[in-house]
């Protein structure tokens, strides 16, 4: 998903995408399985020094696959010295991740990695020796959540050799989508077509079918199909991480979060709650289609051609608005225009920002914030202009990266990434392992329900905005309806998205059906189809960028 709000990922996977590691194959003979062991051996009584863990002796050694059980007393203070160290690595970390993003160079982004490397290290070395535990002994009910989550380190429990694989081939993967690019629909010879800005702006504006029916062709015959035989390649190792981390799956594991036991019954009967009024939005919204593109191109009962809602992936539908607003001419809210007569500035956008939240009475936004926080292109150097909100770990420095522009759309953005912040504030007393949301969604909750709040003509005129908009009826209609060819459109994907994967990782479908399994889940779903025929050559879900990225997407 192409937010224009942050999500927060998990820095030691969601940052992959920048590794470039050379991976070395070598072949294993008897001494070097026995030098492993001791390699092995050796560094577990390194990490013991360093977080004074109970040393291993020669008893220990002999049961090497054994749990054993220390004191209540002795993993206080393991876990204390497991959160003053995981607080510097993650610090380091998050420090080189910023210094990449806000400065794209080749030195940036070796330190970035390098910083990754050494994280991961940590978490593999900590991981290491709490998976040891006999957790089944330990009665504190913080202690054992506070060792569950501690015991879950994702890729970093592989081994260096398949971890290094594992990151190459998402780099490799991404290496493909981010150059991907196409010729001009009928001029061949105008190439160089990128996703950003000119695919997404043809699809967002062109109303000519074949064109679109074109473009959306060739992005996939560009980006994913070039990349199918290495997702599958990361489907295996998404498998085995999953598996060191004591789950059945990947998919088991991208549920781990969430902390229910069928998360995908939940998901499916909150969605049979909400799919009528899709499914009225759905047929309303292909009414309007048939009578620009004529009966002969879409049917009565038909799904939706993918290709003609306004984005590549036809995720969004706002971009067709204009010719399907229900009332057209009523002014639905957009303050843009007086934001920019009033003389907004980026800083006041968020300071208007920050008052919002003191009227909550939460808090101000600390000092490091204002002195580390980017918030607008500086202009001097390439950076990653996606919106996002940032933790250092540190419990002090917190900051917002945007390049912030003069609209209502980044108005309501800077509310939702601040919101990020108020809620790295509120937990930043609790132990490391406590401090993230609750579930991967609920940050994204938290900054939605801002954003939705912010969006409304009451509180914009309280902010001297939105003196053109008309309260009546129809206007409201029109508001209402723009939000739900936004956001109500995003469940539907959302879930065939997810649940495509979860599906490919439980082993349901074979690498054989990966592209029609894909279709038959968006049109179950979302009821869309292909505007051409597909086959088991195309990789339509490698298409977009979270499949190769390899980041989950329901949230």
């Amino acid at each position: 998903m192409h937010y224009y709000y942050a999500f927060t990922e998990d820095i030691t996977s969601c940052r992959a995408k920048k590794r470039e590691i050379v991976v070395h194959q070598y072949r294993v003979n008897e001494v070097e399985i026995i030098m492993f062991a001791w390699i092995l051996f050796g560094l577990l009584c390194l990490v013991s020094g360093q977080l004074d863990l109970p040393p291993l002796n020669e008893d220990s050694r002999n049961n090497f696959g054994r749990r054993f059980p220390p004191t209540e007393a002795q993993l206080q203070d393991v876990l204390a010295r497991l959160d003053f160290l995981g607080t510097e690595r993650c610090s380091a970390n998050v420090a080189g991740q910023w210094a990449y993003e806000t400065d794209v160079n080749e030195y940036t982004q070796l330190q970035a990695l390098e910083a990754q490397r050494i994280y991961a290290d940590f978490q593999n070395q900590a991981w290491f020796w709490i998976s040891r535990i006999d957790k089944d002994n330990i009665r504190d009910p913080v202690i054992r959540r506070r060792l569950r989550y501690l015991s879950v380190v994702g890729p970093s429990a592989l081994p260096p050799d398949q971890l290094d694989r594992y990151n190459s081939v998402i780099n490799d993967m991404l290496a493909v989508y981010n150059d991907a690019s196409i010729c001009a629909y009928n001029d061949p010879f105008r190439c160089g077509l990128r996703l950003y800005p000119d695919i997404s702006q043809i699809m967002a504006k062109s109303r000519n079918w074949d064109e679109l029916q074109y473009v959306w062709a060739e992005w996939r015959r560009r980006s994913g199909m070039r990349i199918k035989d290495l997702y599958q390649q990361l489907v295996t190792l998404n498998n085995e991480a999953a598996r060191l981390n004591n789950f059945t799956d990947a998919a088991e594991y991208w549920m781990f979060p969430y902390e229910s036991p069928n998360l995908q019954q939940d998901i499916e009967e909150v969605w049979e709650m909400i799919r009528p009024l899709y499914e009225e939005l759905h047929a309303y919204v292909r009414r309007k289609l048939r009578d620009l593109y004529g009966p002969e191109k879409i049917g009565t009962h038909a799904p939706l051609p993918a290709h003609i809602l306004g984005n590549i992936w036809a995720q969004s539908w706002t971009n067709i608005i204009d010719i399907t607003t229900p009332y057209p001419g009523k002014y639905y809210l957009d303050v843009t225009q007086e934001m920019q007569a009033q003389g907004y500035t980026p800083i006041e956008m968020f300071r208007i920002a920050e008052e919002f939240y003191l009227s909550l009475n939460l808090s101000a936004m600390p000092p490091e914030f204002w002195a580390g926080s980017i918030i607008v292109d500086p202009g001097d150097r390439p950076l990653i202009c996606q919106a996002s909100a940032w933790d250092f770990c540190n419990r002090l420095d917190y900051r917002i990266k945007m390049c912030t522009k003069i609209t209502m759309k980044d108005l309501i953005t800077v509310h939702h990434e601040m919101a990020h912040i108020q809620y790295f504030l509120r937990y930043s007393g609790l132990p490391r392992e406590f401090r993230d949301g609750a579930n991967p969604g609920f940050h994204e909750a938290v900054g939605e329900a801002v954003a939705l709040s912010i969006g409304t003509p009451r509180h914009l005129q309280t902010l001297s905005l939105g003196s053109k908009y008309i309260d009546e009826p129809t206007a409201d209609i029109n508001y209402l309806f723009s939000l739900a060819m936004d956001k109500l459109v995003m469940l539907p994907f959302s879930i065939a998205m997810d649940r495509w994967r979860w599906d490919v990782f439980r082993g349901y479908i074979s690498r054989e059906e990966y592209n029609c399994h894909w279709h038959r889940l968006m049109e179950q779903y979302a009821g869309i189809k292909p505007p051409v025929l597909r086959t088991e050559d195309d990789f339509d879900p490698g298409a977009k960028y979270h499949i190769p990225a390899n980041i989950p997407y329901i949230r």
